[in-house]
């Protein structure tokens, strides 16, 4: 271990996101609570699959607070474990091969000004970095931007939430070839409006989104 990181952790034991146990950031027992695949349904999901690892509760709930809210980004590393797990079996339930391209949700100018950056593509980053490992050929493309004036959605319903991303959501950059499915990846699905404004967006510009995949979605 790094000399430095070994006397941080005498100084500031780490503690497990999800349960508090000292000497970690994520451990073993909360890895293996979280690490699945559910199908999720949601009114404005209709034109497109979501599936997500496991429920916004619990463990998990306590990882993205903690790695969203806290800025403890030494925790993109366990929630890109978690996601890497969790794509394969997406791919393997839509029918399709070991290649893909993931496009990170984006977020409002001042949430990435507050957490130093965009917390969805960094775990994104990190679940293609393991994938490639795993012999998976996976890319990240994030091109989605969100205009300025858009709210945050803690607190809106549906529509609102619906409303507050329509024709704020924007793709730049290169987008993925073609021919290559597209995974949609977030940390939080709730009322599914983020995800179907987004997989919207992407369509429009010729993306072939094959689903959305998110950490976790509310029961």
């Amino acid at each position: 271990m790094n000399i430095v990181l070994l006397v941080l952790d005498l100084l500031f034991p780490r503690r497990c996101a999800g349960c508090s146990r000292r000497g970690t950031a994520w451990c073993p027992t909360c890895h293996a609570g979280t690490a699945g695949l559910v199908a999720v349904h949601r009114t404005l999901l209709a034109g497109t699959r979501a599936y997500a690892a496991t429920a916004y509760t619990g463990p998990a709930r306590r990882l993205v607070v903690a790695y969203k809210e806290r800025r403890r980004r030494e925790l993109a590393r366990p929630i890109g474990l978690i996601l890497a797990d969790a794509v394969p079996r997406v791919l393997a339930r839509e029918g399709l091969g070991a290649r893909c391209w993931l496009v990170p949700a984006p977020s409002r100018p001042a949430a990435l000004r507050k957490r130093g950056g965009n917390h969805v593509t960094l775990a994104a980053a990190h679940t293609a970095r393991v994938l490639r490992t795993r012999g998976l050929s996976v890319e990240v493309a994030p091109v989605l931007h969100l205009r300025r004036g858009t709210r945050d959605s803690v607190g809106l319903t549906p529509e609102a939430r619906l409303s507050n991303l329509r024709h704020r959501v924007r793709v730049r950059g290169p987008l993925p070839p073609p021919d290559t499915p597209v995974l949609f990846i977030d940390d939080v699905i709730t009322t599914g409006a983020t995800a179907a404004t987004c997989v919207s967006a992407l369509r429009a510009a010729g993306a072939q989104v094959a689903a959305t995949l998110a950490l976790t979605a509310t029961v």
